[in-house]
Formats: structure tokens, C-alpha cells, sequence
């Protein structure tokens, strides 16, 4: 796979990922013990359409709930435009030509967490 192909790979399956989701921006709340099942979650739009991910009768910890909360969909959506920007440029010079480049090197390095794959 070609680093443009791994680039676009990630952004499409970010995409896919995103537009399952509810929308967000997100915030998360905590119903009370044994009101749902064990790692149960859903969403909920609340009366100001904001989407409240509920989660139940488990700890969140606050830094775990504050990068939920951050990487919404719509955060999804700006990190897929990006890597098929990298991916467009990928495609016009030779895989060897940028390969100090930080702009590439970050770009594969979120493509490939993305994927699940090592630098290859």
C-alpha cells in the first residue's frame, strides 16, 4: 500500500466511523447504578440538541470523559479532510521525495494508528 493509499484508507474509515455516530459535540453523563446495563451506552439528544453520551454504571475518569468529548464526529471530519489534503500530495511527488517531510510523517503516523498498522 502506497502512503497515499494508507492516508486515504484512514480517512475513509474515519469517515465511516463518524457519520455512524451522533453528531456531537458531546458531553457525557453518569445515570445512577444498575438503571443500565453493565458497559452499556447510548446517545441521547437533549432539548438544546446537544448529544449526551450515557454511560452506564461504570467510572469514567474526568480525563477520559474530556477526550470523549473532544474527538467528536465533527472532529472525525476535520482529521479525514486533512489526511486526504496529505494524501493529494502524497500523490504528486515520489514516496522517497518527502520522506523527512513533518507534514507526511505526522499525516502517516495518524493514518497508521488509525489503521492498526506499523510504518511500512
Amino acid at each position: 500500500m502506497t502512503p497515499a493509499d494508507e492516508l486515504r484508507t484512514a480517512a475513509t474509515k474515519i469517515r465511516t466511523t463518524c457519520d455512524a455516530a451522533s453528531p456531537g459535540p458531546w458531553t457525557i453523563a453518569k445515570v445512577p447504578p444498575f438503571t443500565m446495563p453493565l458497559l452499556m451506552s447510548r446517545y441521547e439528544e437533549t432539548p438544546d440538541d446537544e448529544d449526551v453520551l450515557i454511560v452506564g454504571n461504570i467510572d469514567v475518569e474526568p480525563e477520559d470523559q474530556a477526550v470523549v468529548q473532544m474527538l467528536h464526529p465533527g472532529v472525525g471530519a476535520a482529521l479525514a479532510d486533512w489526511l486526504d489534503t496529505a494524501a493529494e500530495y502524497a500523490d504528486k511527488w515520489p514516496p522517497d521525495h518527502q520522506a523527512n517531510s513533518p507534514f507526511r510523517q505526522g499525516a502517516l503516523a495518524v493514518a497508521r494508528a488509525v489503521l492498526g498498522s506499523s510504518d511500512g
